[in-house]
C-alpha cells in the first residue's frame, strides 16, 4: 500500500458504524462551538448589554466554580456507562447555551457560564471513557486522531458562520449564534442515542470485590503520579491553543504592518491547516513512545513558529505578511503533533478501566491552563514583545520534552520497552 493510499484510506474515517456515529456527533457539536467561540462574546457584549469587563468577569468565575466536575462525571461514566453521562452532560450544554438569550445581569452569567462549565468537563471525560471503549484493538490512536481532525473542520464551519453574524452585527445575528449553539448540541445527541449501550468499564462493587486492596482507593487517577506529572507538563505545553486567537490578532493589529484582516482569518486559517494534517502527520502513532517523539519534535517547532511571528514586528507589509503565513503554517503542524501526541499519551498511560476518571483529571490540568492562558499569553507575547514570544516558546518546548520524559519513566515502570517505529 503506498503512503498515498494509507492517508485517503485514513481520511475516509473509521469503518465501525459506533466511531462513525461519534464522528459525525463530534463534527455537529463542533460546528456550534467554532461559531460560539468566534462570536459568544461578543453576543454578551452587543446583544445582552454587558460591558467587555463584566462579560470575561461572568466567563471565568462561572468557568472556575465548575472546575473539578470533570473527574467525578468521569468516574459516573466508568461505573455506569459512558453513553448516558455524555447524552446528558451535551443536554446541560444545551440548556446553559439557550439560557444566555435570559441572562441580564452578572450572577445570572455567573450561573450560566457555571453550569455550561459543569456541561463540557462531563462531556469532555466521559466521551474520553467513550472513545476508549469503542476504539478498536491497536487502532486507538487512529481513532483519536480522525476525532481531532473532524474537530477542527467542524470549527473551521462554525468560525465561517460566525463571519456572517460579526458581518451582519445585528442583534437578530447574535441571537441566531446561541440558537445555532443549542441545536447543535441536540443533534449532536440525536446522533448518541442511536448508540448502543456502552457498559461501564468499572461496576460498581467489582473493583473492591476483585482487588481488596484497591477498596479505598477508587480515585485511580488521583494516586497515579507518573499520570499527574502528564497532566502538569501538557497543560503548560497547552498554552499554545491560546496565542493564536487572544494575542496574535493583538499582535498582528498593534505591533505590525501587516494587513488588519489579517487578524480576522488566523483562526479560520490555522483550523482548515490542522483539519488537513491532522491525519497524514501523526498517522505515525502507534503507541506512546511513538507519541512521545511527535511530542518532541512539536517544542522546537513551536519556538520557531514564534520567532517568525515575533520577527513580523518591524518589516514592511509584505514582509511582515509573509512572516506571519509561515509562522502560522509551523504553528499548524506543531500542533497537530503535539495534539496528537499528547491525545495518546492521555490515554496510554491511564489504567483502561478507569478512562473516563483519569480524561477528567487530564481536563483538570486544561481547564487551568484556559484559566489563566489569556493573561500568561496576552502579557508575554504582546506586552512584553520579541522577549516574550521567545520566553513563551521555550517555556512550552520545556513542557513538551517533559512529557516525554514522563513516558519513558511510565514505560520503565511497566516493565516495557516499546520498539521505536522505522519511519515517521
Amino acid at each position: 500500500m503506498t503512503q498515498l493510499t494509507k492517508i485517503r484510506t485514513a481520511l475516509r474515517g473509521p469503518e465501525d458504524h459506533r466511531q462513525r456515529l461519534l464522528a459525525m456527533s463530534t463534527v455537529v457539536n463542533t460546528i456550534g462551538m467554532g461559531i460560539f467561540l468566534s462570536a459568544g462574546t461578543i453576543f454578551l457584549i452587543r446583544s445582552a448589554g454587558f460591558s467587555p469587563t463584566e462579560a470575561g468577569i461572568g466567563l471565568t468565575v462561572g468557568s472556575l466554580c465548575g472546575f473539578g466536575a470533570g473527574v467525578v462525571i468521569g468516574d459516573w461514566a466508568d461505573r455506569r456507562g459512558s453513553r448516558e453521562i455524555v447524552i446528558g452532560s451535551m443536554l446541560l450544554e444545551a440548556v446553559a447555551s439557550i439560557s444566555l438569550l435570559f441572562v441580564h445581569s452578572l450572577w445570572q452569567l455567573v450561573l450560566v457560564a457555571a453550569v455550561a462549565a459543569v456541561g463540557r468537563a462531563g462531556t469532555g471525560s466521559a466521551r474520553g471513557a467513550m472513545i476508549g471503549v469503542l476504539a478498536e484493538e491497536g487502532k486507538g490512536a487512529q481513532l483519536r486522531t480522525y476525532l481531532r481532525a473532524v474537530t477542527n473542520v467542524g470549527l473551521a464551519i462554525g468560525t465561517i458562520g460566525a463571519a456572517v453574524v460579526l458581518a451582519f452585527d445585528t442583534q437578530p445575528a447574535y441571537t441566531a449564534v446561541i440558537l445555532t449553539d443549542t441545536i447543535t448540541f441536540l443533534i449532536a445527541v440525536a446522533i448518541l442515542t442511536r448508540l448502543p449501550h456502552i457498559p461501564p468499564t468499572r461496576p460498581a462493587g467489582q473493583q473492591a470485590d476483585s482487588d481488596p486492596a484497591e477498596k479505598e482507593h477508587r480515585w485511580l487517577a488521583l494516586r497515579d503520579a507518573p499520570y499527574l506529572a502528564l497532566t502538569a507538563a501538557s497543560s503548560v505545553a497547552s498554552l499554545q491553543y491560546f496565542v493564536l486567537v487572544p494575542a496574535l490578532p493583538v499582535w498582528i493589529v498593534l505591533h505590525t504592518d501587516a494587513p488588519r484582516w489579517m487578524a480576522a482569518i488566523v483562526l479560520f486559517c490555522e483550523s482548515i491547516l490542522v483539519a488537513a494534517l491532522q491525519v497524514p502527520a501523526t498517522r505515525s502513532i502507534d503507541g506512546p513512545r511513538s507519541a512521545a517523539r511527535l511530542l518532541a519534535f512539536s517544542g522546537p517547532l513551536f519556538l520557531v513558529a514564534w520567532i517568525l511571528i515575533a520577527l513580523a514586528e518591524g518589516p514592511g507589509a509584505w514582509i511582515a505578511l509573509a512572516l506571519l503565513v509561515v509562522g502560522v503554517v509551523v504553528h499548524a503542524l506543531a500542533e497537530v503533533w503535539q495534539a496528537g501526541g499528547t491525545f495518546e499519551l492521555s490515554f496510554a498511560l491511564a489504567r483502561p478501566e478507569a478512562q473516563g476518571q483519569y480524561q477528567g483529571v487530564h481536563g483538570l490540568g486544561y481547564g487551568l491552563a484556559e484559566a489563566v492562558a489569556p493573561i500568561v499569553v496576552i502579557s508575554m507575547c504582546v506586552n512584553w514583545g520579541k522577549p516574550g514570544w521567545l520566553v513563551l516558546g521555550l517555556v512550552v518546548m520545556a513542557a513538551s520534552f517533559v512529557c516525554v520524559l514522563v513516558e519513558r519513566l511510565w514505560a520503565r515502570s511497566q516493565g516495557t520497552v516499546q520498539a521505536v517505529p522505522s519511519q515517521a
